[in-house]
Order: structure tokens, then sequence, then C-alpha cells
């Protein structure tokens, strides 16, 4: 099913990918996980390796699973899994199963740390990560005001620093 690729060897744009597209980012063991649907991020090369930065917010759902674990996956996926994105980005795995009620089909795959990660049999590309850092956004950061324009309610962003272990391809 997956095969694991060289970043040299990607095809892959970033911005619209990450921006227009949007990726489930998930974390957690494969018996206690969440998903949520990501549309802000970053990759690049940091501390002389392959970097995903994940962006989220302290209400959501994912957030404490991120806190816990070593590491995360980012999965991309092609148009035809448009719904089932919107529907992680638009429920909380707090109060229902979305995973289950998107039609996602959970998969686990082995990290470095022995800890089965978690992705879905129908990404069609997955960033397995290490949480490298953990940094919090905060409003004194702020170089340009109207940033705070995207946190009127104080909602602010912890940042995740992720190294990219296996780049995964759906075949």
């Amino acid at each position: 099913m997956f095969a694991e690729v060289s970043a040299d060897v990607l095809e892959f744009n970033p911005f619209s990918a990450i921006g227009n597209d949007g990726f489930l980012l998930t974390a957690g063991t494969t018996d206690n996980y969440n998903t949520m649907t990501a549309s802000w991020g970053t990759m690049g090369v940091l501390w002389g390796r392959n970097v995903i930065v994940a962006y989220v917010r302290k209400s959501r759902y994912t957030h404490q699973f991120l806190d816990k674990v070593k590491g995360f996956t980012c999965s991309f996926f092609g148009p035809e899994m448009k719904e089932a994105l919107l529907w992680c980005g638009q429920h909380s795995g707090r109060e229902s199963d979305k995973v289950f009620d998107s039609g996602l089909k959970p998969v686990p795959i082995p990290s470095p740390d022995g800890v089965d990660r978690i992705t879905f049999k129908q990404a069609k590309m997955v960033f397995s990560c290490t949480k490298a850092s953990v940094m919090e956004i905060e409003k004194k950061q702020f170089v340009l005001p109207e940033i705070q324009n995207h946190y009127r309610g104080g909602d602010y962003h912890t940042v995740y620093i992720g190294f990219i272990d296996t780049i995964l391809m759906n075949q």
C-alpha cells in the first residue's frame, strides 16, 4: 500500500497542498488518537533536517494529543477526499467519531520510537514526523498589528516543529 520515498523525488507544491487543499494532522496512539484538518503549515529545512511546522490552536482537541506523544503524521489526499477533509474540519473528535463518520480508514505506520503513528488508507502522501520543538505564539511576538486579526478571541496557536522521519506514497 504505502512505499517510502526520498524528499529528493517529490513533485509537491506546499502552497497549494497546505493552503488550498489542506491535510489531516493526526496524533496519538493506535488506541487513542485524533485528527484535524489543517490549512496552515510550513515545510522546509531547519537545524539541518527536513521539517514540517504545524500550527494548532489550544482549543483544538488534537492539541492535547500532540502534547502527549513524540510524533505525528501529516496526510495529504486527492480531490476525491475533499468532503472527508471538510467533515474533519467542521467536527470535533470530542463529540463524535469523525474518522468513522467521514469514511476514513485508519492505518498504523511504524515510527522511530517504536510507537505506531496513524495515517489513513486513502492518503496519497504521508509525512511521519518526530516533534523537535514546541513553541507558543503570543500577541507580543507580532511585528505587524494586522496579524492579531486572526486571533480576535485570543485562541493563539502552538507551533509544532517536526523532523520528517519518513515520506510515504500510496501505490
